[in-house]
């Protein structure tokens, strides 16, 4: 453990979920300099969070670092916690990030071989960068040990992880802060805690500090901010009849950017509304000091189409909002790396980082401005409620067994199993996943995944046999009951797959999931198809039996080995529906662009954002792609 020197690199990413005393805070000085009154006619509501008196003077601390103390006492009280364990906690944070939400370049050259890529960190919302083996966080907890990389940079999450390690400590509440943190924390220097004792009490309002007094901010109120636009029509990002300048400067090279300049620059007066370019849920972020003190992004869904809006001098949507094309976002300004009023606009259309996916602005605009932006429901419920907390996200990925990539596999070329398990984890935290279906989850898999998701993630399969389980979000589910039934695999052969029924902690509902493989015709065990038709009406069938027994929704994942059949049999027979769309009448439409890997639900249920990521990422990982939706049940 040790104070930080690392370079900061912006302040708190305002996110969707969880919205707490940390998202308040930031969003107060957010809404500030918002205009009195909106343009969009927008109604307003008043929103509020308890903080002791003088909090802004406690320590110093900027509105960013009172931020990630208020998600420390905030997740406290939210587990009715002692004031003693939130104190310990706040000193511990204060000692070793000082309230600061580090990310890990992993250049410290220190980091054991399961620490490989915590430079993805990164990618995830960070105010700090530092080096230190794989901390990461306010907590500077231990990458993958801790939990996984989302998780430990959320600082709600990671407040929990450190509440559930202190009250394993056996008589914690009598022992000296130091002592209590030494035994969470195992330091190289446990004196260090003791100094960070009174600002904790200070911060928290314990016995002796300020009392609590209210700040309320106001918040534009969602309901009434959206026109009346084509939701599916791409809009210009400026006003029509508007003078500008199209600087056509995407791919740009120079000392003002890192690598190139990622968006287009349209030069125009300061104050002209900014535009939603297509429909989708708001994000803003505050990390980027390069765009001034917040970037808005408009996502159509995860892994999908994102427009990114930057320099504006305010903005009159807050996170997590539905805005539809053409709804006015924002103004323009010249905030952050900038040299004149312009909005720099970036389109991203797999939803992806800075560098990672952008096109040029300029041409996708001329060829899409007008059109629908290219979101093909297919039969799917609208991504409007991609951001309620109810909703959940499922997938299914085969990972490709260890086996196949031994030097006798027929991809020897390919990492082990075993150094591909990272890249799996690392691709849940990406979407979010709260439960998933895996296929060739061999031994050595299913073991890495244990050790570097563990504390995230639990996991089933039929005993005996990992190759088929199922993961799911300990803190978003809790196991109900498990089991298996066995479907015919190659050459008929039996072969048991898993069944859950998951209880979701904020809900209450039950639902239940199941995870198949089906056989493939190979070169080793041709002409499977009668094998394969038997394991889908096996399936069908259990799925009547539950839904029709229990009422309750049911998920199937899988790699069904099969693009369009599948379908029509669980459409027609299980009255299944496919996280991709599709419809079965009178007569089977399959969906389109279909797969072998699929999503399927049954019950009171709907899904949303269907994603497919074949990306050159998930490529190194396995020779399939990893599908991705989201679910809710009624």
């Amino acid at each position: 453990m040790r104070r930080h020197r690392g370079a900061l690199t912006g302040v708190v990413v305002l996110t969707v979920g969880g919205l707490g005393i940390g998202f308040l805070l930031v969003l107060g000085a957010m809404i500030a300099s918002l205009p009195d009154q909106p343009s969009s006619g927008c109604d307003t509501q008043q929103a509020g969070v308890v903080l002791p008196a003088g909090a802004a003077e406690v320590g110093g601390l900027t509105s960013m670092q009172l931020a990630n103390a208020g998600a420390v006492i905030a997740e406290g009280r939210r587990r009715n916690l002692p004031a003693r364990a939130v104190v310990i906690a706040l000193a511990v944070a204060s000692q070793e990030s000082g309230f600061k939400n580090y990310a890990n370049d992993g250049a410290g050259g220190d980091l054991s071989i399961d620490q490989l890529g915590i430079e993805q960190s990164l990618e995830l919302p960070h105010e700090a960068v530092g080096t230190d083996h794989g901390s990461i966080g306010v907590f500077q907890q231990q990458w993958p040990w801790w939990g996984t990389m989302g998780d430990l940079m959320n600082p709600s999450t990671s407040a929990g992880k450190f509440y559930d390690a202190l009250l394993q400590v056996p008589g914690w509440q009598g022992l000296p802060l130091t002592v209590a943190a030494q035994k969470v924390q195992r330091s190289a220097y446990p004196d260090a805690y003791a100094d960070d004792e009174r600002l904790a009490q200070q911060l928290l309002g314990a016995p002796g500090a300020a009392t609590a007094v209210n700040v309320s901010s106001t918040v534009v109120s969602r309901s009434s901010c959206i026109e009346s636009v084509d939701h599916g029509t791409v809009a210009f990002p400026l006003p029509r009849g508007t003078s500008f300048r199209d600087n056509r400067n995407w791919g740009g090279q120079g000392a003002h950017w890192a690598r190139m300049h990622t968006g287009t620059d349209l030069s125009v007066a300061c104050g002209t509304p900014v535009l939603a370019a297509t429909s989708g849920r708001v994000i803003v972020r505050t990390d980027q000091s390069w765009s001034g003190r917040w970037l808005v992004q408009v996502s159509t869904g995860i892994g999908q189409l994102t427009t990114w809006y930057a320099h504006m001098r305010a903005v009159t949507v807050v996170p997590g909002d539905t805005v539809a094309a053409g709804q006015k976002i924002g103004e323009v300004g010249s905030e952050g790396n900038s040299t004149g009023c312009h909005l720099h606009f970036e389109v991203h259309p797999e939803g992806g980082s800075i560098y990672q996916d952008s096109v040029d602005p300029t041409s996708w605009l001329r060829e899409n401005v007008g059109r629908d932006s290219g979101r093909d429901s297919g039969g799917v419920v609208a991504a409007d409620w991609a951001s309620d907390p109810e909703a959940f996200t499922v997938a299914t990925f085969n990972v490709l067994g260890d086996s196949h990539t031994s030097p006798a596999g027929n991809k020897p070329w390919m990492s082990s199993g075993r150094a591909r398990m990272p890249g799996v984890v690392r691709l849940l935290e990406k979407y979010g996943v709260d439960v998933v279906g895996l296929q060739e989850f061999q031994g050595p898999q299913y073991r890495a995944f244990r050790s570097q998701a563990g504390g995230t993630y639990d996991v089933w399969s039929p005993p005996g046999d990992t190759e088929n389980a199922i993961a799911w979000r300990r803190q978003r589910w809790s196991l109900v009951r498990s089991g298996a039934f066995s479907i015919p695999y190659f050459d008929g052969h039996p072969r048991r797959m898993p069944v859950l029924r998951l209880r979701d902690r904020a809900t209450g509902r039950e639902s239940f999931f199941v995870n198949v493989h089906n056989p493939a015709d190979t070169r080793r065990f041709p002409r499977q198809g009668r094998w394969r038709d038997m394991a889908v009406a096996r399936e069908g069938a259990l799925v009547r039996r539950l839904t029709r027994s229990t009422g309750l929704p049911l998920f199937l994942t899988g790699d069904m080995n099969d693009r369009l059949k599948v379908f029509c049999q669980l459409a027609g027979h299980a009255s299944m529906r496919a996280s991709n769309g599709g419809t079965r009448g009178q007569s089977c439409n399959p969906p389109k662009r279909a797969g072998i890997d699929w999503v399927f639900t049954a019950g009171g249920s709907d899904f949303s954002d269907h994603t497919v990521d074949n990306s050159r990422a998930v490529k190194s990982i396995s020779d399939h792609p990893f599908v991705v939706a989201r679910a809710r049940t009624r």
